[in-house]
Protein backbone atom coordinates (compact mmCIF):
# COMPACT_ATOMS: atom_id res chain seq x y z
CA UNK A 1 0.00 0.00 0.00
CA UNK A 2 1.23 3.47 -0.83
CA UNK A 3 1.85 6.34 1.51
CA UNK A 4 0.27 9.66 0.69
CA UNK A 5 2.31 12.84 0.77
CA UNK A 6 1.02 16.10 1.66
CA UNK A 7 2.35 19.72 1.33
CA UNK A 8 1.92 19.36 4.90
CA UNK A 9 4.63 16.82 5.16
CA UNK A 10 6.76 18.93 3.57
CA UNK A 11 6.49 21.77 5.29
CA UNK A 12 6.85 19.60 8.37
CA UNK A 13 10.55 18.24 7.26
CA UNK A 14 11.24 21.88 7.18
CA UNK A 15 10.41 22.85 10.16
CA UNK A 16 11.67 19.88 11.86
CA UNK A 17 15.28 20.09 9.82
CA UNK A 18 15.42 24.38 10.82
CA UNK A 19 15.01 23.37 14.22
CA UNK A 20 17.55 20.90 14.62
CA UNK A 21 19.98 23.46 12.89
CA UNK A 22 18.88 26.40 15.11
CA UNK A 23 19.50 24.17 18.06
CA UNK A 24 23.09 23.00 16.63
CA UNK A 25 23.65 26.74 16.16
CA UNK A 26 22.97 27.46 19.52
CA UNK A 27 24.69 24.81 21.00
CA UNK A 28 27.52 26.30 19.27
CA UNK A 29 26.97 29.74 20.35
CA UNK A 30 26.94 28.86 24.13
CA UNK A 31 30.42 26.23 24.01
CA UNK A 32 32.26 28.50 22.38
CA UNK A 33 31.46 31.98 22.73
CA UNK A 34 29.76 34.79 25.02
CA UNK A 35 26.05 34.68 23.77
CA UNK A 36 25.44 38.29 25.14
CA UNK A 37 28.15 39.41 23.01
CA UNK A 38 27.27 37.45 20.12
CA UNK A 39 23.68 38.73 20.10
CA UNK A 40 25.50 42.10 20.52
CA UNK A 41 27.24 41.53 17.11
CA UNK A 42 24.16 39.89 15.02
CA UNK A 43 21.98 43.03 16.31
CA UNK A 44 24.98 45.51 15.27
CA UNK A 45 24.99 44.29 11.47
CA UNK A 46 23.88 47.27 8.81
CA UNK A 47 20.77 45.91 6.98
CA UNK A 48 22.25 47.01 3.82
CA UNK A 49 25.13 43.78 3.25
CA UNK A 50 22.47 41.21 3.31
CA UNK A 51 21.63 41.59 -0.20
CA UNK A 52 25.40 41.92 -1.00
CA UNK A 53 25.41 38.82 1.10
CA UNK A 54 22.66 36.49 -0.23
CA UNK A 55 23.94 38.04 -4.03
CA UNK A 56 27.23 36.27 -3.80
CA UNK A 57 25.06 33.36 -2.49
CA UNK A 58 22.95 33.44 -5.60
CA UNK A 59 26.35 33.24 -7.43
CA UNK A 60 27.30 30.20 -6.32
CA UNK A 61 23.51 29.09 -7.42
CA UNK A 62 23.60 30.39 -10.82
CA UNK A 63 26.87 29.08 -11.69
CA UNK A 64 25.71 25.15 -9.99
CA UNK A 65 22.54 25.56 -12.15
CA UNK A 66 24.10 26.49 -15.57
CA UNK A 67 26.62 22.68 -14.84
CA UNK A 68 23.56 21.36 -14.20
CA UNK A 69 21.99 22.41 -17.78
CA UNK A 70 25.83 21.30 -18.92
CA UNK A 71 25.25 17.96 -17.62
CA UNK A 72 21.92 17.30 -18.65
CA UNK A 73 23.31 18.51 -22.32
CA UNK A 74 26.19 16.08 -22.50
CA UNK A 75 23.44 12.91 -21.78
CA UNK A 76 20.94 14.25 -24.06
CA UNK A 77 18.72 15.38 -21.75
CA UNK A 78 16.48 18.50 -22.70
CA UNK A 79 14.42 20.28 -20.63
CA UNK A 80 13.01 23.78 -20.85
CA UNK A 81 14.40 26.22 -18.97
CA UNK A 82 11.67 27.50 -16.62
CA UNK A 83 11.35 23.95 -15.29
CA UNK A 84 14.77 23.19 -15.47
CA UNK A 85 15.29 25.85 -13.11
CA UNK A 86 12.43 24.61 -11.19
CA UNK A 87 13.64 21.15 -10.52
CA UNK A 88 16.89 22.49 -9.66
CA UNK A 89 16.16 24.47 -6.76
CA UNK A 90 13.29 22.37 -6.07
CA UNK A 91 16.05 19.63 -5.19
CA UNK A 92 17.08 21.86 -2.19
CA UNK A 93 14.51 21.09 -0.35
CA UNK A 94 16.39 18.11 0.43
CA UNK A 95 20.14 19.72 0.73
CA UNK A 96 19.67 17.95 4.61
CA UNK A 97 19.81 14.66 3.68
CA UNK A 98 22.72 12.41 4.72
CA UNK A 99 25.28 13.14 2.25
CA UNK A 100 22.88 15.15 0.04
CA UNK A 101 21.74 12.37 -1.91
CA UNK A 102 18.18 13.12 -1.37
CA UNK A 103 19.40 15.63 -4.33
CA UNK A 104 18.61 12.17 -6.46
CA UNK A 105 15.08 14.33 -6.53
CA UNK A 106 16.12 15.68 -9.41
CA UNK A 107 15.84 12.79 -11.22
CA UNK A 108 12.65 11.64 -10.17
CA UNK A 109 11.15 14.87 -11.03
CA UNK A 110 12.63 14.74 -14.36
CA UNK A 111 11.70 10.85 -15.02
CA UNK A 112 7.78 12.33 -13.73
CA UNK A 113 7.64 15.06 -16.30
CA UNK A 114 9.79 13.99 -19.17
CA UNK A 115 10.10 10.26 -18.67
CA UNK A 116 13.65 10.31 -18.46
CA UNK A 117 15.24 6.97 -16.89
CA UNK A 118 16.55 7.88 -13.75
CA UNK A 119 19.81 5.69 -14.26
CA UNK A 120 20.57 8.27 -16.89
CA UNK A 121 20.08 11.55 -14.70
CA UNK A 122 21.49 9.89 -11.37
CA UNK A 123 25.06 9.78 -12.61
CA UNK A 124 24.81 13.80 -13.17
CA UNK A 125 24.01 14.29 -9.90
CA UNK A 126 26.64 12.39 -8.91
CA UNK A 127 29.11 14.40 -11.07
CA UNK A 128 27.61 17.46 -10.00
CA UNK A 129 28.33 16.00 -6.24
CA UNK A 130 32.30 14.94 -7.57
CA UNK A 131 33.10 18.13 -9.23
CA UNK A 132 31.67 20.44 -6.60
CA UNK A 133 34.31 18.76 -4.51
CA UNK A 134 37.08 18.90 -6.94
CA UNK A 135 36.08 22.76 -7.33
CA UNK A 136 36.57 22.87 -3.46
CA UNK A 137 39.27 21.24 -3.93
CA UNK A 138 40.67 24.14 -6.35
CA UNK A 139 39.87 26.81 -3.18
CA UNK A 140 41.34 24.45 -0.87
CA UNK A 141 44.95 24.17 -2.50
CA UNK A 142 45.31 27.50 -3.37
CA UNK A 143 44.28 28.62 -0.01
CA UNK A 144 46.86 26.05 1.69
CA UNK A 145 49.85 27.23 0.06
CA UNK A 146 49.02 30.39 1.92
CA UNK A 147 48.05 29.00 5.29
CA UNK A 148 49.36 25.46 5.41
CA UNK A 149 46.14 24.28 7.54
CA UNK A 150 44.38 20.75 7.41
CA UNK A 151 46.84 19.43 4.89
CA UNK A 152 46.16 15.55 5.51
CA UNK A 153 42.87 16.18 4.67
CA UNK A 154 43.02 17.94 1.83
CA UNK A 155 45.60 15.03 0.37
CA UNK A 156 43.19 12.18 1.59
CA UNK A 157 40.21 13.87 0.05
CA UNK A 158 42.48 14.11 -3.19
CA UNK A 159 43.13 10.37 -3.47
CA UNK A 160 39.67 9.82 -2.17
CA UNK A 161 38.18 11.98 -5.34
CA UNK A 162 40.87 10.45 -7.91
CA UNK A 163 39.94 6.89 -6.83
CA UNK A 164 36.69 7.33 -7.18
CA UNK A 165 36.67 8.83 -10.86
CA UNK A 166 39.42 6.79 -11.86
CA UNK A 167 37.20 3.43 -10.90
CA UNK A 168 33.71 4.68 -12.08
CA UNK A 169 35.10 5.36 -15.50
CA UNK A 170 37.18 2.09 -15.44
CA UNK A 171 35.34 -0.81 -18.36
CA UNK A 172 36.20 -3.28 -16.03
CA UNK A 173 34.25 -2.44 -13.32
CA UNK A 174 31.48 -2.56 -15.52
CA UNK A 175 32.23 -5.67 -17.16
CA UNK A 176 32.28 -7.16 -13.46
CA UNK A 177 28.93 -5.80 -11.91
CA UNK A 178 27.65 -7.19 -15.40
CA UNK A 179 29.08 -10.77 -14.47
CA UNK A 180 27.84 -10.57 -10.96
CA UNK A 181 24.30 -9.41 -11.89
CA UNK A 182 23.81 -12.05 -14.65
CA UNK A 183 24.99 -14.41 -12.18
CA UNK A 184 21.74 -13.61 -10.16
CA UNK A 185 18.46 -14.31 -12.97
CA UNK A 186 16.40 -11.91 -10.02
CA UNK A 187 18.86 -9.39 -10.64
CA UNK A 188 18.47 -9.69 -14.32
CA UNK A 189 16.42 -6.37 -14.35
CA UNK A 190 19.33 -4.54 -13.57
CA UNK A 191 21.77 -4.59 -16.50
CA UNK A 192 19.49 -2.33 -18.64
CA UNK A 193 19.59 0.79 -16.23
CA UNK A 194 23.37 -0.53 -15.10
CA UNK A 195 24.23 0.30 -19.07
CA UNK A 196 22.76 3.60 -18.78
CA UNK A 197 24.59 4.62 -15.74
CA UNK A 198 27.80 3.38 -17.57
CA UNK A 199 27.08 5.24 -20.67
CA UNK A 200 26.28 8.62 -18.89
CA UNK A 201 29.24 8.42 -16.64
CA UNK A 202 31.69 7.31 -20.11
CA UNK A 203 29.75 11.01 -21.37
CA UNK A 204 30.18 13.09 -18.06
CA UNK A 205 33.91 12.31 -16.85
CA UNK A 206 35.46 12.93 -20.16
CA UNK A 207 38.47 15.20 -19.79
CA UNK A 208 37.43 18.32 -21.09
CA UNK A 209 34.07 18.18 -19.26
CA UNK A 210 36.01 17.49 -15.62
CA UNK A 211 38.32 20.46 -16.50
CA UNK A 212 35.42 22.81 -17.46
CA UNK A 213 32.82 21.51 -14.59
CA UNK A 214 35.83 22.16 -11.82
CA UNK A 215 36.97 25.14 -12.56
CA UNK A 216 33.12 26.23 -13.22
CA UNK A 217 32.94 24.51 -9.66
CA UNK A 218 35.74 26.21 -8.09
CA UNK A 219 34.27 29.45 -8.98
CA UNK A 220 30.64 29.57 -7.96
CA UNK A 221 31.70 28.20 -4.67
CA UNK A 222 34.10 30.76 -4.35
CA UNK A 223 30.88 32.80 -4.55
CA UNK A 224 30.15 31.33 -0.82
CA UNK A 225 33.42 32.22 0.43
CA UNK A 226 33.08 35.98 -0.78
CA UNK A 227 29.77 35.76 0.94
CA UNK A 228 31.51 34.82 3.99
CA UNK A 229 33.97 37.55 3.60
CA UNK A 230 30.92 40.15 3.75
CA UNK A 231 29.51 38.96 6.66
CA UNK A 232 33.01 39.82 8.01
CA UNK A 233 33.09 42.94 7.16
CA UNK A 234 29.61 43.64 8.16
CA UNK A 235 31.05 42.31 11.53
CA UNK A 236 34.30 44.67 11.24
CA UNK A 237 36.38 41.95 11.52
CA UNK A 238 40.41 43.64 10.87
CA UNK A 239 42.57 40.33 10.08
CA UNK A 240 45.57 40.38 6.83
CA UNK A 241 44.01 38.08 4.46
CA UNK A 242 40.66 38.19 5.29
CA UNK A 243 39.00 37.30 1.47
CA UNK A 244 41.79 34.43 1.02
CA UNK A 245 40.70 33.44 4.58
CA UNK A 246 37.25 33.26 4.12
CA UNK A 247 37.09 31.63 0.87
CA UNK A 248 39.43 28.84 2.34
CA UNK A 249 37.65 28.48 5.21
CA UNK A 250 34.56 27.71 3.94
CA UNK A 251 35.65 25.51 0.76
CA UNK A 252 37.75 23.14 3.97
CA UNK A 253 34.34 23.07 5.86
CA UNK A 254 32.58 22.22 3.26
CA UNK A 255 34.67 19.42 2.12
CA UNK A 256 35.04 18.35 6.03
CA UNK A 257 30.80 18.55 6.21
CA UNK A 258 30.08 16.73 3.12
CA UNK A 259 31.89 13.69 4.49
CA UNK A 260 31.18 13.38 7.79
CA UNK A 261 27.72 12.60 5.58
CA UNK A 262 25.88 14.37 7.96
CA UNK A 263 22.63 15.81 6.86
CA UNK A 264 23.66 19.63 6.00
CA UNK A 265 27.29 18.94 7.76
CA UNK A 266 25.74 19.62 11.00
CA UNK A 267 28.27 20.42 13.83
CA UNK A 268 31.21 18.90 12.01
CA UNK A 269 30.91 22.38 9.66
CA UNK A 270 30.50 24.53 12.10
CA UNK A 271 33.60 22.90 14.11
CA UNK A 272 35.56 23.08 10.81
CA UNK A 273 34.76 26.95 10.15
CA UNK A 274 35.62 27.29 14.37
CA UNK A 275 38.90 25.48 14.17
CA UNK A 276 40.01 27.44 11.34
CA UNK A 277 38.91 30.49 12.97
CA UNK A 278 40.88 30.19 16.07
CA UNK A 279 43.82 29.50 13.31
CA UNK A 280 43.57 32.72 11.84
CA UNK A 281 42.96 34.76 15.13
CA UNK A 282 39.46 35.82 14.57
CA UNK A 283 37.73 36.63 18.00
CA UNK A 284 35.55 34.43 19.41
CA UNK A 285 32.39 36.26 19.16
CA UNK A 286 33.01 37.42 15.99
CA UNK A 287 33.98 33.51 14.68
CA UNK A 288 30.85 32.23 16.32
CA UNK A 289 28.90 34.83 14.68
CA UNK A 290 30.59 34.41 11.71
CA UNK A 291 29.78 30.72 11.75
CA UNK A 292 26.34 31.38 12.74
CA UNK A 293 25.39 33.83 9.55
CA UNK A 294 27.44 32.07 6.73
CA UNK A 295 25.30 29.06 7.43
CA UNK A 296 22.02 30.69 7.71
CA UNK A 297 22.59 32.09 4.08
CA UNK A 298 23.56 29.04 2.99
CA UNK A 299 22.33 26.36 4.41
CA UNK A 300 19.18 27.41 5.90
CA UNK A 301 18.35 29.92 3.11
CA UNK A 302 18.31 26.91 0.49
CA UNK A 303 16.31 24.72 2.27
CA UNK A 304 14.01 27.54 2.54
CA UNK A 305 14.28 28.83 -1.73
CA UNK A 306 13.74 25.07 -2.27
CA UNK A 307 10.44 24.58 -0.60
CA UNK A 308 9.28 27.96 -1.86
CA UNK A 309 10.26 26.72 -4.99
CA UNK A 310 8.55 23.33 -4.49
CA UNK A 311 5.36 24.32 -3.16
CA UNK A 312 5.08 26.83 -6.12
CA UNK A 313 4.90 24.40 -9.20
CA UNK A 314 4.71 20.90 -7.89
CA UNK A 315 1.84 18.67 -8.80
CA UNK A 316 0.79 15.32 -7.53
CA UNK A 317 3.58 13.73 -8.76
CA UNK A 318 6.33 15.61 -8.13
CA UNK A 319 4.90 15.28 -4.50
CA UNK A 320 4.75 11.28 -4.76
CA UNK A 321 8.79 11.73 -5.98
CA UNK A 322 10.00 13.93 -3.20
CA UNK A 323 8.32 11.10 -1.13
CA UNK A 324 9.92 8.11 -3.42
CA UNK A 325 13.66 9.66 -2.62
CA UNK A 326 13.17 10.92 1.12
CA UNK A 327 11.78 7.28 1.60
CA UNK A 328 13.26 5.04 -0.27
CA UNK A 329 16.75 7.33 -1.77
CA UNK A 330 18.64 4.50 -4.48
CA UNK A 331 15.73 2.65 -6.14
CA UNK A 332 16.25 3.58 -9.51
CA UNK A 333 15.62 0.74 -10.96
CA UNK A 334 11.99 0.93 -12.40
CA UNK A 335 13.19 2.95 -15.45
CA UNK A 336 11.82 0.62 -18.22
Amino acid sequence: MKKTFAISSVLTRLGFWLFAVAVAAITVTVIFSDSARVLQLLQSIELFWLPIILVSVLFNYLLRFGKWCYFLRLVGVKVPFKENLWIFLSAFTMVLSPGKVGELVKSFLLRGRYNYPVSLTAPVVMAERLTDLLGLMVLCLIGFSQFAFGGKTILLVGLFLLLSILSITRPWLWKALERFVAAFPRLNRLSHPIKIIQHSLEDLFTLRSLLFSTVLSAISWAGEGAALYFIFQALKVDVPMLLPISIFAHAFSSIVGALSFLPGGLLVTEGALGMFFVYARIADAQAVSATFLIRAVTLWFAVILGTVVFLSGHTRADLAALQLVGNDAGEVTDDE
